[in-house]
């Protein structure tokens, strides 16, 4: 059992390292132009893009075709990909180990969540792809309520599967990974809130994806804990 133990904590070292790089790749360059300029106080194009209820929007983060932001947007898209596969396996090896110590419940649900959640990113990639490779008249009311359905999906699974950690290192004794538990169940919190307050978005996405990272950090230490 230690020795399965120390694999899958070796594994979740390396894809939450895979995850950082990815995260950091993603808010480098290429960087969006000056003419990128966001509505409701989002700070990140990518999600603004997502939340957008009509060309109007489109237009503030991407402009007309052909635009610098939009060979931007879609590298940040292909980047993306990347990131979805670490955080999926990443999911699947913590619920692995969280079976192996009889929380079978809480991994089967984490499983679930992030295999759903994993999809629905993988769609809203492809989606906006769609909506880049478009001139904005040929962008209709429903590619952007599609897109937005599906990344309103995405991010309340995603909050749901970091909150069920959440409850699993927020009560434990060492600082951190209360730490961890704190991160994750506020980014979960957050996240909700964003998706009516599109401004505070990127910030529950950011403390999800630390408390998801620190946990994966703590995995030996807190598996061992009862």
């Amino acid at each position: 059992m230690d020795a399965d133990l120390k694999i899958l904590t070796r594994i979740a070292w390396a894809l939450a390292a895979w995850c950082l790089v990815f995260l950091i790749v993603l808010s480098g360059r290429p960087s969006f132009t000056n003419a990128s300029l966001p509505v409701r106080g989002v700070s990140d194009p990518v999600v603004a893009l997502q939340m957008a209820r009509n060309t109007e929007d489109v237009e503030a983060v991407l402009s007309d075709a052909p635009s610098a932001d939009r060979e931007v947007m879609r590298v940040k898209q292909y980047v993306d990909f990347g990131l979805i596969a670490g955080y999926l396996a990443l999911a699947m090896v913590i619920g692995l180990a969280l079976a192996r110590n009889g929380r079978r419940h809480i991994a089967l649900l984490l499983a679930c969540a992030a295999i759903l959640a994993a999809f629905l990113d993988i769609r809203e990639n492809l989606d906006t792809l769609r909506v880049v490779n478009l001139n904005l008249s040929r962008i209709n009311p429903s590619m952007l309520t599609a897109l937005r359905f599906t990344s309103v999906a995405k991010w309340t699974l995603l909050a749901a599967a970091i909150a069920l950690l959440a409850g699993v290192t927020v009560t434990r004794r060492a600082w951190y990974l209360r730490t961890a538990g704190s991160l994750s169940g506020a980014g979960a919190a957050l996240t909700i809130v964003g998706l009516f307050v599109n401004s505070v978005l990127v910030w529950g996405g950011l403390l999800m994806f630390m408390g998801l990272l620190l946990t994966a950090a703590t995995l030996k230490p807190l598996l061992r804990l009862e």
